[in-house]
């Protein structure tokens, strides 16, 4: 008895603990002093061919969450691949929920350029106005007809996911995720109902008349359901593109030299827009789809506005 009691007063004493100087005991030294790769640090084990030993994913890891399986909630379209007039996931029923969400993400990431209100009259805008970079392509409002009430809700959600313009507007795809692009959508098409209680929440595609023999009347329609009229004025007002008001048959400098604006010039601008740049205006027109009659009825058109 005696004894277990000597060497429970040793262990004891052994274990109270004190300071010291010397470095800790390591039993198994190499579980602090291993090789071990530091990101941002170059690789010194010779593991990897080109010394870095940052890694990018194995090509085809796909993040959990990402395979975007459907093509609806991950880039606006239908099963024809059309910009879609449903929204993706679950908008619809929750729609305040949705609506809220979207306020807060436009306020960070929309209003600078299109406005608080929805107007185009952002701080971007204002600055551009007072002296500031000039803007290329101003930011539209977003109560104009031709976005309110003719662009579908999958039209929206592309423009976010991935600009629009040749980048005049960039993609938002990398700072705002799928739900909370959505999202915007939702308060976008909110906020224009407010406005204008005629605005659809879920507009109807617009499509122009089925031009048979080549029309005035046809092309002054089709002027406006395939969106001519967001850059092209009227009235001789110089918008993102030239006024069409006076423009047939005058000779305009472009980048590729001097034209006359003839059926020819306007079936080149329409399918290679970028081939022929008039002079003073940004490279700003996308590749149009029209048939040979609706050019001609556009054409017809311009004629009429002397």
């Amino acid at each position: 008895m005696k004894n277990v009691l000597l060497l429970s007063l040793v262990f004891v004493a052994g274990c109270r603990g004190w300071d010291t100087e010397e470095r800790p005991i390591h039993l198994i030294k190499n579980m602090d002093t291993q090789e071990r790769g530091r990101a941002g640090r170059r690789d010194s084990t010779g593991l990897f061919a080109d010394g870095r030993m940052s890694r990018l994913p194995v090509e085809g890891t796909v993040a959990q969450g990402q395979l975007g399986e459907d093509p609806l909630w991950e880039e606006g379209v239908d099963e024809k691949g059309e910009p879609s007039q449903e929204y993706g996931g679950n908008v619809e029923k929750e729609w305040d929920v949705q609506v809220a969400r979207g306020q807060g993400r436009y306020e960070i990431y929309c209003a600078p350029c299109h406005g608080p209100e929805l107007d185009g009259k952002g701080t971007v805008a204002a600055l551009a106005l007072d002296g500031g970079p000039r803007l290329t392509v101003p930011p539209p409002s977003l109560h104009i007809e031709r976005i309110s009430k003719e662009m579908v809700v999958g039209k929206i959600y592309s423009a976010i996911r991935n600009g629009v313009n040749m980048g005049n507007m960039p993609s938002y795809a990398p700072q705002i995720p799928v739900a909370d692009r959505w999202a915007i959508v939702a308060y976008v098409k909110s906020a224009q109902m407010k406005k204008d209680s005629t605005v659809p929440i879920k507009p109807g595609k617009v499509t122009g008349p089925t031009v048979t023999v080549a029309n005035a009347e046809a092309g002054a329609v089709l002027y406006k359901t395939k969106t001519c009229n967001a850059c092209h004025s009227l009235d001789g007002v110089k918008g993102v593109g030239p006024s069409f008001k006076g423009l047939w048959g005058k000779t305009e400098a472009t980048s590729a030299g001097d034209v006359t604006v003839d059926l020819a010039y306007l079936k080149e601008s329409v399918t290679t827009p970028m081939a022929k740049i008039v002079n003073g205006f940004p490279p700003a027109m996308p590749p149009v789809v029209l048939t040979d009659l609706e050019i001609e009825s556009i054409a017809l058109f311009m004629q009429t506005l002397k």
